[in-house]
């Protein structure tokens, strides 16, 4: 019986996943619940939305890549809303230790064929996705951190 070998692209985008998890989970640091929903400015969202935003983006590719666990805070932290019932931030950071097993789980079980394969002619190949799912969680890790910095706390650490 022949072993099938990971996927290298399936293990570099995990790593990168792996990576930007350190990031947000340095999010936690000095942060409180009232921080947390403090917003930077009056046009902004609050960190406590933007870490379960990153969360939320993170279930739903565990979704499209076949996983099928259920978001526990449901569309909450899909589209900001004022003076919501939030969960905690120490929800939030269990939350996101257990999604991300999960998702690791999922990419590395990816084969290359899988990854490049297309749906559709003109829909984009499950790497393209999971390429954009990076790009928008580095995205709003980047906002985090002027978030932080403004309500007087500093950037996070990528260590």
């Amino acid at each position: 019986m022949i072993e099938q070998k990971t996927s290298v692209k399936a293990e570099l985008l995990s790593s990168m996943f792996e990576f930007q998890g350190k990031i947000f989970d340095n999010a936690f640091e000095n942060l409180t619940e009232e921080l947390a929903l403090k917003c930077p400015s009056e046009h902004s969202n609050h960190s406590n939305w933007l870490l379960g935003h990153i969360l939320h983006s993170r279930y739903m590719l565990a979704n499209m890549l076949g996983d099928g666990t259920i978001n526990p805070f449901g569309e909450i932290y899909w589209k900001s809303i004022e003076n919501g019932d939030y969960p905690t931030i120490n929800e939030i950071s269990k939350s996101f230790a257990k999604a991300g097993r999960e998702l690791k789980e999922k990419l590395l079980g990816t084969s290359d064929a899988e990854l490049e394969a297309k749906p559709a002619p003109d829909k984009p190949a499950l790497i393209d996705i999971v390429s954009f799912f990076l790009y928008h969680e580095a995205y709003h890790l980047g906002q985090l951190g002027y978030a932080r910095k403004i309500i007087g706390l500093e950037a996070m650490k990528s260590h």
